[in-house]
């Protein structure tokens, strides 16, 4: 097989060479392009932003950290219900972890009957208080945006397709690498939760060893 290789080699060698040696600087320029990392963001996620609780405008891109997590909830979802408990271990975690930063974010829209027939300030504002009422009725404690267009929860084609999901986002240049559909985890036991297995696993796609 072997003597079969080299007979092949010696006939087209002469041959191969040129185009093998043309074809290096293509090769190189192919690999670079996949191997580089982005230097975009994707998926229009450079234009997200929201209103806190508090009425403060955060811009997603702009947040002063290396990796952001988005928890996206829904109110009379209960699989974010349930989540909550994780969610606040979480971020009482993350907060020894300055380079990571974590947020509940909702889509107002999900709140409404008609959201489209409601001017988008006072949405955003009618959305704001029925947050509050849910951030003090379930103990919520991690910070809450009520995002702007164009985020959107939207089944048929949005990045996020349903409640609850979290979004994981390297930094300068903001980029989704990483998205947990459902809930991290639904175990509320406070003793338990440190040691779940896939809450030790978002620790650690979210950057906390």
């Amino acid at each position: 097989m072997d003597s079969q290789a080299n007979s092949d080699s010696r006939l087209s060698f002469p041959f191969s060479k040129g185009i093998f040696f043309r074809l290096i600087p293509f090769l190189l320029l192919s690999l670079l392009s996949v191997c580089a990392p982005s230097e975009q963001s994707n998926l229009g996620v450079q234009d997200y932003e929201g209103i806190s609780l508090e009425g403060e405008t955060v811009r997603i891109s702009q947040i002063q950290a290396d990796r952001v997590a988005l928890n996206v909830y829904g109110p009379n979802c209960l699989p974010c219900i349930k989540e909550i408990p994780v969610l606040n271990y979480l971020n009482a975690e993350l907060k020894k972890t300055p380079q990571i930063k974590l947020y509940m974010i909702v889509d107002p829209d999900i709140f409404f009957d008609n959201p489209e027939a409601m001017d988008p300030e006072e949405k955003m504002k009618q959305a704001s208080i029925l947050m509050k009422e849910e951030v003090k009725k379930f103990g919520i404690q991690l910070p809450v945006l009520i995002m702007k267009a164009p985020f959107k929860v939207d089944r048929a084609e949005g990045l996020v397709t349903g409640t609850p999901e979290t979004l994981l986002f390297k930094t300068k240049p903001l980029i989704l690498y990483y998205n947990f559909i459902g809930p991290i985890s639904e175990e509320s036991d406070p003793n338990k939760i440190p040691k779940n297995m896939k809450v030790i696993f978002f620790k650690r796609m979210a950057g906390q060893s």
